[in-house]
C-alpha cells in the first residue's frame, strides 16, 4: 500500500463530492420545487395555529391545514414505518404550505443541530440531497422519470467510504469507482435535467480525472472541511438512534476534534502555499496600460483554457495586431482571477530548439547547467498544480528546418508534466500537432470605435475630432501598433492634419515611433523574409489586388498552375500575410499590400502583375459581358461583376494612368489587344455602368479615345466617342454644351469614315442610330429615316451569331421605335401612324429580347418603353408593372433606370386620377434618389411629378410648396417638356406663402 498515494485517492475523491453536490443539489431543488406547487393547487389554505403545532408531536393533533400537509407528504414517503419519519424533528410545519425546502426536509435523516441551517438545497449536504432522492416516491417525479436510484444508492455508497475513511485513505479502486459512478449519474442527470451546471461539472470531473488535483493543500482543505460538515450530520444522527454504540459517538467527536486542527494546519499551509505561487506568478511583464477591443478574444482564451482544458492554445494573427498584448492581458487574468501559476517566455529572438530550453529555465529560475533540457525536464515532474507556460512569437520556429522538433518539444512538456501543463503561444503562423490539435483563436484587426477609443488613449490631452480619429484609424488599417505609433505623434505635431498626408503618402516611414523601438515596416518584413525568394516575388505580384481576389485571379497573375497556387494562398493565410474568407477569397491588408508597394527589391514584379492582372480582368469583363447577353444569364453575370467590381475599377484605373504616362508597356499591351478594348465595349458599358464610379468609367473611356486616335483605329475611336457623349447626356439632360459638341464631334467623325464604318454592320447602325437621337430630337430637324438593308453590309451566311448580336438587334429596333415616337410628336397629322409603328417595333424588340436574353435589363427597358408609349392610357400600367416585378427579381431595383421606371409609372397613376397611388411610388423614387445623392435630371424630374402630383390631389399642402421649390432649384435638369409649367411651381410656392401670413 502507498500511504501517500491513497490519501490523495481521498482527496481526489473528496474533490467529485464537492463538485458534484452542486448539480444534485440543483436537480433535487428543481423536483421539489415542481411538486410543491402542485401540492398548494391541491391542499388549501394555511396553518391555523404555528405556535400550537409547533409543539405537537403527534400528527393527528395537527391543525387541520398541517394535518393534510402531513397525510399528503407521508403518503408519498417511501419509508414502511411512517413512525421513523423526523417530520417534527427536522421541520416547521407551518412552513409546508410557503417554503418548498421545508417539504424536502420532511424526506432527510434527522438533522439536530442544522435543522436551522438546512434553508435551501445549496445549504444540504450531499448525504441528506441523496436521502430526498431515494426516499420520494416515483409519483413526485412524474411525468418524467426520476434519476437511476441504483446509482443514487452508489454515489451514497461512495460518499460513506469517503466519510468513514478512518485514515483518509482510499485505494485506487475506490477512486476509480467515484469516478465511474459521478460520470455515470452525472450523464444521466444530463438527459432528464438539462443545465449548464451538470455539463460544467461533467468537464470538470474528467479534467481532474484526466490531469488529477492542481493545487494539493487547498484540494485537501476543502475536502477536510467537507468531511467535518458531513460528520456533523452523521453525529447528530447518531445521537438522535437511541439504540447507537456510545463508543462510536465518542469516536466521531474525537475525529472532529482532530479535524479541527487539521482544518487550522492546513490553513497555514495555504497561506504559505499561496505565497510560494505568487512569487512564481510573478515571471509575466506588467499589464498593459491601454487595453482596448480584445475582450472577447481574451474570455474565449481563458476559457479555452480553464474550463475546456485544452493543453495548447495559439494566438494567431498578423503582425503588428497585438497578439503579445492580448496573452499578457490573458496572463493577469489567470493570475488574479483563477489562482494558476503563469510563466511568460519571450521567444521571438530565439531560433533553436535547445534555446528554447535555455530561455524556458532561466524564465521559471531554475540553474540550466550543462544540460537545459534536463533541467527544465526535472523542474517539470516535480510541479503539482497547473501550470500556463506563454510561449510569445514562435514563428520562427514553426519554419521547415526546426518545426518537427519543436512540435515534439511540445508534447514532451506536457507529458513531462503529467498533463499539468497547459500552453498559450503567440504566433503569425497556424500550426498543428499530432493527436494534440491546438486551439486556435484568431486575431483580426479592431473595429472602427476600438480603433478610435485607443488612439484617444494614446493622446488624452489633446483635442481632436472624432472623425479625424476616424480618418487615422483607416489609414492605419485597425491595426493596434500602428494606431499605438499614430497616437503617440498627434500631440507633438503643430498641425494635426499633416499626420494623415504623411500616412496616404508615406504610411512605412509614418509608423514608426520616433525612438524607432515600433516600426510596422519591421513587424512586416519580419514575416515577409522567411518566404522564399521565389515566393518573395510571387507575393509582390499579389500586390497589385486592391481588395479581395479569388484563386483564379491570382493563378493569372503569379503564372502558377491551379494547385501551385492553392498551397501558395494557404501557405501566406497560415502566416497571416493574407486572409481568407468563407467565399474562398483572399485579402492582403492595406498595409501589407503598400509595404509590397513601396519594397525597393520586387518592383519588377509588380510591374509584370500590373500588366498581368489588367488583361484578366479585361478579358474576365468580356466573358461576362458576353454571359450576361446570353438566355438568363444575365442575374449570374452580374453576381461574378459584382464580386470583382473594385477590381475592375483599379484595372480601368491603372489603364488610364499609364495611357498618360506610359510607365508599364505591359498595361497597354494588354488592353489594345484586349475585347473589351476592341469590340464588345457597348455592351460592357452597358452591362457595368451602374457597379463602377462613372468617373473611372469616363476616364476609362476617354484613353481608349486617345488610345485609339494615336493609332489610327478610326472604328473603336468612334464607337468610345459615342459612349462618352452618352454619359454627358445622362448627367445633364441631354442640354450641356460639352455634349452637344461631342455629338457635333460624332457627326464630323461618322461623315469623314461612313465607307469604313460600314463595314461592320453593328458599328455602323448603332452609331447612325446613336447620332440619328440627337438629331431628330431638335425641334427643327425632320427625323432622319431608318436604314434600309440596303445602307448596310449583309450578314455573313457562315458567321455564327454571339449574344451582343442578339442584343444588338433589341437596341436597333428600340432606337427606330424612338425615332417613329419622335416623328408622331412631330407630325400630329400622322400621329396614330407613327405611334402604332412605334409600338409595333417596341413589340417587336419585346418579343425578341423575351427569346434571346430571357430575364435581362433590356427586357425590362423593353417592357418600360411601351408603358412610355401609353403612358395617359391605363394599358400602360401593365407594361410598367412587369418592369418592375423583373427589375426587382433582376436586382436592379436600387439604380437610376428604376428611379425613372417609378416616375413614369407614378406619372401614368397621376394620369389616371390615382393620386394616392402616385404618390406612393413616386415616394419611393425619391427614396432611391436621396439614397444615390447629387443632383441628377431624374431626382428633378421626380421633384417635378411630387409637385404636379400634390398640386392636383392636395392643391394648399406643404408637400407640393416643399417639392415645387426642390423642382425648381434643380430647373436646369428638368425635361424640356416640363419647364414651360415652371408657373405652377410658382404659384404653388405663393399660395403657401399667402396662407402662412393670414395665419399669423
Amino acid at each position: 500500500m502507498n500511504p501517500s498515494n491513497d490519501h490523495n485517492n481521498w482527496i481526489t475523491v473528496g474533490e467529485v463530492i464537492n463538485l458534484i453536490r452542486k448539480p444534485v443539489a440543483l436537480y433535487t431543488g428543481q423536483i421539489v420545487k415542481n411538486w410543491h406547487a402542485k401540492l398548494c393547487c391541491l391542499l388549501k389554505g394555511g396553518c391555523a395555529n404555528p405556535i400550537m403545532c409547533e409543539k405537537e408531536t403527534v400528527h393527528k393533533k395537527l391543525c387541520h391545514s398541517c394535518n393534510q400537509w402531513y397525510q399528503e407528504l407521508a403518503k408519498w414517503h417511501k419509508k414502511p414505518n411512517k413512525r421513523q419519519i423526523k417530520w417534527r424533528e427536522n421541520c416547521d410545519t407551518s412552513k409546508w404550505p410557503v417554503d418548498p425546502w421545508e417539504v424536502a426536509k420532511f424526506f432527510m435523516p434527522f438533522l439536530g443541530d442544522n435543522k436551522g441551517t438546512v434553508k435551501d438545497a445549496d445549504s444540504t449536504d450531499l448525504s441528506s440531497l441523496l436521502n430526498v432522492l431515494e426516499w420520494m416516491d416515483d409519483v413526485i417525479f412524474s411525468p418524467d422519470r426520476r434519476v437511476d436510484l441504483d446509482l443514487v444508492r452508489k454515489l451514497r455508497s461512495v460518499r460513506n467510504s469517503w466519510a468513514h475513511s478512518s485514515h483518509q485513505e482510499l485505494t485506487d479502486a475506490d477512486l476509480n469507482n467515484a469516478f465511474d459512478t459521478a460520470n455515470k449519474i452525472l450523464a444521466d442527470l444530463d438527459i432528464i435535467f438539462r443545465c449548464n451546471e451538470v455539463k460544467k461539472c461533467i468537464k470538470k470531473i474528467k479534467f481532474v480525472q484526466a490531469n488529477g488535483i492542481t493545487n494539493v493543500v487547498k484540494a485537501e482543505l476543502d475536502a477536510v472541511n467537507l468531511l467535518r460538515d458531513e460528520l456533523v450530520a452523521d453525529v447528530s444522527q447518531l445521537k438522535e438512534n437511541q439504540i447507537s454504540d456510545r463508543q462510536i459517538i465518542k469516536e466521531n467527536e474525537k475525529r472532529l476534534e482532530n479535524l479541527e486542527k487539521l482544518i487550522s494546519q492546513l490553513q497555514i499551509s495555504n497561506v504559505q502555499e499561496t505565497g510560494r505561487r505568487a512569487q512564481i506568478k510573478n515571471c509575466i511583464p506588467d499589464k498593459p496600460c491601454t487595453f482596448i477591443g480584445r475582450d472577447a478574444e481574451v474570455k474565449e482564451i481563458i476559457s479555452s483554457l480553464t474550463e475546456n482544458g485544452c493543453g495548447i492554445v495559439s494566438i494567431v494573427g498578423g503582425p503588428g495586431f497585438g497578439k503579445s498584448t492580448v496573452a499578457i492581458e490573458v496572463s493577469h487574468h489567470l493570475c488574479d482571477n483563477h489562482d494558476i501559476i503563469v510563466i511568460f517566455s519571450y521567444l521571438s529572438n530565439v531560433s533553436t530548439v535547445s534555446d528554447v530550453f535555455l530561455r524556458l529555465c532561466q524564465d521559471v529560475g531554475v540553474n540550466p547547467g550543462d544540460d537545459s533540457k534536463l533541467s527544465f525536464t526535472l523542474w517539470l515532474r516535480n510541479i503539482k498544480e497547473r501550470v500556463i507556460l506563454v510561449m510569445d512569437n514562435i514563428e520562427q520556429l514553426l519554419e521547415e528546418e526546426v518545426k518537427s522538433e519543436f512540435t515534439e518539444l511540445v508534447v514532451t512538456l506536457r507529458k513531462n508534466s503529467q498533463q499539468q501543463l497547459q500552453i498559450l503561444a503567440t504566433t503569425r503562423t497556424a500550426f498543428s500537432i499530432p493527436n494534440q490539435p491546438p486551439k486556435s483563436i484568431q486575431i483580426g484587426e479592431l473595429d472602427e470605435n476600438s480603433s478610435v477609443e485607443l488612439l484617444r488613449k494614446c493622446c488624452p490631452n489633446t483635442e481632436v475630432r472624432d472623425g479625424y480619429l476616424r480618418d487615422l484609424a483607416n489609414l492605419c488599417g485597425f491595426i493596434p501598433l500602428a494606431l499605438c505609433i499614430t497616437g503617440s505623434r498627434i500631440p507633438r505635431l503643430d498641425d494635426p492634419t499633416e499626420l494623415i498626408q504623411w500616412l496616404k503618402e508615406k504610411p512605412m516611414k509614418a509608423l514608426q515611433s520616433t525612438d524607432k523601438t515600433q516600426c510596422v515596416r519591421k513587424a512586416i518584413e519580419f514575416s515577409f523574409q522567411m518566404l522564399s525568394n521565389e515566393d518573395k516575388k510571387a507575393f509582390a505580384r499579389l500586390s497589385v489586388f486592391n481588395g479581395n481576389f479569388q484563386k483564379k485571379s491570382a493563378q493569372e497573375v503569379i503564372e502558377r498552375d491551379g494547385l501551385e497556387t492553392q498551397d501558395f494562398l494557404e501557405q501566406l493565410v497560415d502566416r497571416s500575410l493574407i486572409q481568407s474568407s468563407s467565399d474562398k477569397r483572399f485579402v492582403i491588408h492595406s498595409l501589407i499590400r503598400r509595404f509590397l508597394a513601396d519594397h525597393d527589391q520586387h518592383q519588377d514584379e509588380k510591374v509584370i502583375g500590373e500588366g498581368l492582372m489588367v488583361k484578366h480582368f479585361l478579358n474576365m469583363c468580356h466573358l461576362l459581358t458576353m454571359k450576361s447577353y446570353s438566355k438568363d444569364g444575365f442575374t449570374d453575370a452580374r453576381k461574378l461583376v459584382k464580386k470583382d467590381a473594385h477590381n475592375v475599377e483599379e484595372t480601368l484605373k491603372i489603364c488610364c494612368q499609364n495611357e498618360v504616362t506610359n510607365v508599364n508597356p505591359h498595361v497597354i499591351e494588354s488592353l489594345v489587344s484586349s475585347d473589351v478594348y476592341k469590340s464588345s465595349s457597348r455592351f460592357f458599358s452597358n452591362f457595368v455602368w451602374d457597379l463602377l464610379p462613372r468617373t473611372v468609367l469616363r476616364n476609362f473611356h476617354e484613353s481608349c479615345i486617345m488610345l485609339a486616335g494615336g493609332r489610327e483605329q478610326v472604328a473603336i475611336q468612334i464607337t468610345f466617342q459615342c459612349l462618352v457623349a452618352d454619359q454627358e447626356g445622362y448627367k445633364s439632360a441631354w442640354k450641356s454644351p460639352e455634349y452637344i459638341t461631342r455629338m457635333e464631334a460624332i457627326k464630323k467623325a461618322f461623315g469623314r469614315n461612313e465607307a469604313a464604318l460600314k463595314e461592320d454592320r453593328s458599328l455602323y447602325s448603332y452609331c447612325y442610330y446613336f447620332y440619328a437621337r440627337y438629331y431628330s430630337h431638335k425641334p427643327t430637324n425632320t427625323p432622319c429615316p431608318d436604314l434600309s438593308e440596303a445602307d448596310l453590309t449583309p450578314l455573313s451566311e457562315n458567321k455564327a451569331r454571339n449574344p451582343t448580336d442578339n442584343a444588338h438587334e433589341v437596341l436597333i429596333l428600340i432606337r427606330r421605335a424612338e425615332l417613329n415616337k419622335i416623328r408622331a410628336t412631330k407630325y400630329k397629322e400622322k400621329r396614330e401612324e407613327y405611334t402604332n409603328c412605334a409600338k409595333a417595333l417596341y413589340n417587336q424588340a419585346l418579343s425578341s429580347a423575351k427569346e434571346s436574353l430571357g430575364d435581362h435589363e433590356l427586357t425590362c427597358t423593353c417592357h418600360k418603353l411601351l408603358g412610355d408609349l401609353y403612358i395617359k392610357n391605363e394599358e400602360a400600367l401593365m407594361y410598367y408593372s412587369d418592369a418592375i416585378k423583373l427589375r426587382k427579381k433582376l436586382q436592379l431595383d436600387f439604380n437610376e433606370p428604376f428611379m425613372y421606371l417609378l416616375k413614369n409609372y407614378g406619372s401614368c397613376l397621376f394620369y389616371r386620377g390615382r393620386f394616392e397611388e402616385s404618390v406612393e411610388t413616386l415616394h419611393e423614387a425619391r427614396n432611391i434618389a436621396e439614397k444615390l445623392g447629387e443632383k441628377r435630371p431624374c431626382t428633378a424630374n421626380v421633384y417635378y411629378a411630387l409637385a404636379r402630383t400634390y398640386r392636383s390631389w392636395k392643391p394648399d399642402s406643404q408637400e407640393a410648396a416643399k417639392y415645387a421649390k426642390a423642382a425648381v432649384e434643380m430647373k436646369d435638369l428638368l425635361d424640356s417638356r416640363y419647364v414651360k409649367n415652371i408657373h405652377i411651381f410658382e404659384a404653388a410656392e405663393e399660395n403657401m406663402t399667402k396662407k402662412k401670413s393670414q395665419q399669423y
